[in-house]
């Protein structure tokens, strides 16, 4: 016999944890990758991440776990949760577009030298500003779905 098996109802599926998860872990990926270039006259360059590369990702690292839980809960029917997850996903949503923004603002320093140039990597930039906002969407959505 043995313990019964919760059902997962895929009727229930929960789409706006579904972007809230799936922007998380894009923007995760996306903060895994090296933000800034420097290069020195006459040796090379090679791509870095700086301070405040890693407030986004520890913010959407967490984002991530926290919605696929919701979403295993939810499908699963495991507990019942009363909680204001549109406000929490909007909340880590617009943090972790804060400290985005703040890592552009914000180069590292790399010391003092001569013909040493410190550059974005603007593709990534762009992409990740773009991608942080896929959360706040996200969030909205399940905000709107609880009225």
């Amino acid at each position: 016999m043995g313990a019964p098996r919760p059902q997962i109802d895929t009727s229930k599926l929960p789409i706006p944890d579904l972007v809230v998860a799936g922007g998380a872990l894009l923007c995760w990926i996306f903060a895994l990758l090296g933000w800034y270039k420097a290069s020195v006259e006459f040796v090379g360059s090679a791509t870095g991440k700086g301070g405040y590369q890693w407030w986004p990702w520890t913010i959407y690292f967490l984002l991530f776990l926290f919605a696929g839980f919701m979403i295993a809960n939810e499908m699963g029917n495991f507990m019942p949760l009363s909680l204001p997850t549109g406000l929490i996903y909007l909340g880590w949503g617009a943090a972790g577009t804060l400290f985005t923004i703040l890592g552009i603002l914000f180069k590292p320093s790399i010391g003092f030298g001569f013909g040493i140039k410190m550059g974005m990597n603007w593709p990534v930039w762009i992409i990740m500003i773009i991608l942080s906002f896929v959360p706040i969407v996200g969030g909205f959505m399940k905000f709107q779905e609880a009225k």
